[in-house]
């Protein structure tokens, strides 16, 4: 599944879970729950473990994360009454449920089933399914979906967040980040086109 659909599915269980807590943080914490897993286990696995695993489902792909995750949101709730712990794993459990881990059981219950198997991926793995994902129509129609929902929810704070801004200084520190992305992006953009 793709990255900005699992957002949507974090947003969907935020947006069920404000019903029940009546705060609308609890969507952004869903969202980035649901997408947590390939946030980490990605990169980890296809950067950092290339040369022993090289797969992008692995701890946080697997019960074993989930439920340490799941447990401390349990002792936060139960001592601070705090459920961000516990909508964190919410997202991280439809992750898991829309990736199917239960058809990859090494993976899905590590470590009891033994070790991570060893994957042979191209070196340029990684890169080449980022831009296979952004070359797809759903994801940009995710995408748009995602910045209306959260422009409708946080519209109070992002009227508070745009007047700060629309301080001269604010404004210059904008510009210069602004511009310092540009420059980056095109750097990037440079490297991969040669």
């Amino acid at each position: 599944m793709y990255l900005l659909a699992h957002v949507v599915a974090g947003i969907l269980i935020g947006l069920v879970l404000v019903a029940f807590t009546n705060d609308r943080r609890v969507v952004a914490l869903a969202a980035l729950g649901a997408v947590l897993p390939d946030l980490i286990d990605k990169p980890l696995g296809h950067i950092i473990l290339a040369g022993t695993v090289d797969y992008g489902r692995i701890y946080f792909h697997g019960l074993t994360v989930l439920l340490l995750v799941t447990a401390l949101g349990l002792v936060l709730y139960h001592y601070h009454h705090r459920i961000g712990l516990l909508v964190l794993a919410a997202g991280m459990a439809s992750h898991q449920f829309l990736d199917g881990m239960w058809q990859q059981p090494v993976e899905w219950f590590w470590p009891l089933l033994g070790p991570l198997q060893r994957h042979n991926y191209p070196q340029d793995y990684l890169w080449s399914s980022i831009w296979r994902e952004l070359s797809q129509p759903s994801e940009w129609l995710f995408f748009f979906l995602i910045v209306a929902l959260f422009a409708v929810l946080y519209r109070r704070e992002i009227r508070t967040a745009v007047t700060r801004l629309s301080s001269p200084p604010s404004r210059r520190v904008l510009f210069a980040a602004l511009g310092l992305a540009i420059l980056a992006a095109l750097v990037v953009g440079g490297r991969l086109l040669l």
